[in-house]
């Protein structure tokens, strides 16, 4: 077998290059938007709420078939970028990281939220008050918009991000620079398209540091659906017993101590996981450790 050139495995794709390809997928489907809203006769249609899952299922497939595609162009194994489930997993440990990532993720939008209330008190109000599921005074199919939005968070979701996140972002940029510089630059990110910029900045550099440690995108998707499931079933219960009502900003801001608690609880924890996972510059990244585990096994 012919000696690869590490360096240059991941040249191709390039970030402008998938950032170009989002754009052009983005622009195509707010134009077909825009001339459905532009014809009388589907003006309800196209503005009903059930356009978004929709829009940004369309977003997420299309574009990682895009990555998936030059993946495949370059021969670059997606087996070998996925890894294998470890033999050994510790599901105690994963559990156990999972919930200091939701308490960290919580007391984080809690207590930015709430300082931010005072600053954009309308913005917070209307952010408070989304709900991720809708009834029919909402939109014209509920179950179907509920279905679609349950398949993003806990399905799509998780394995689209963390197949572009990690698998794509992580070893372009850690081949361009280093793995530390990638694995900031992808939370960095991952963090600043959500809204709870802090926790999922965290989330992001968690899940990083994950694929380092197990070398396997498999356990970092899983950890992520479990995350979003959560999230997911936490307002399905707080909508069946009817404790779904708006949110007023004086509730709100007087529960900044119970973020700040639930941040004082979690960060220790998450600073010790991250200290003994943090990269070297000389790091191998997850798709070479798994392929010199398939070449010497």
């Amino acid at each position: 077998m012919a000696k690869l050139n590490v360096s240059t495995v991941f040249d191709k794709p390039t970030f402008r290059q998938f950032l170009a390809i989002v754009m052009v997928l983005w622009l195509g489907l707010g134009g077909l938007l825009a001339i459905a809203i532009a014809r009388d006769s589907a003006t309800t249609a196209s503005t009903d709420p059930l356009v978004t899952p929709i829009f940004y299922l369309i977003l997420f497939v299309g574009s990682s078939l895009w990555v998936w595609w030059q993946y495949h162009r370059h021969h670059i194994e997606l087996k070998t970028l996925v890894g294998k489930w470890p033999h050994r997993a510790d599901l105690p440990y994963l559990i156990g990281l999972w919930v200091l990532l939701f308490m960290f993720s919580l007391g984080a939008f809690q207590v930015s939220f709430a300082l931010l209330s005072y600053v954009f008190p309308e913005f917070v109000t209307t952010t408070l008050n989304e709900s991720l599921f809708l009834g029919a005074d909402k939109t014209a199919i509920p179950w179907l918009y509920n279905l679609l939005m349950v398949l993003l968070l806990v399905v799509a979701a998780p394995v689209l991000e963390e197949f572009i996140f990690r698998g794509f972002l992580l070893h372009r940029w850690g081949s361009r620079w280093n793995p530390p510089i990638a694995v900031l630059l992808t939370s960095v990110l991952f963090g600043s398209l959500h809204g709870n910029v802090i926790g999922l900045t965290m989330f992001g550099l968690v899940m990083a540091l994950l694929y380092f440690r197990t070398s396997s995108l498999g356990v970092v998707i899983a950890v992520h659906a479990l995350n979003n499931a959560i999230a997911a079933s936490l307002e399905v219960i707080m909508r069946l017993t009817g404790h779904s009502e708006p949110t007023t900003l004086e509730d709100f801001r007087s529960g900044i101590w119970f973020g700040a608690i639930l941040l004082a609880a979690a960060m220790p924890f998450l600073a010790k996981f991250i200290r003994r996972n943090w990269p070297s510059r000389k790091t191998p990244l997850p798709y070479w450790t798994n392929r010199d585990r398939t070449l010497t096994g």
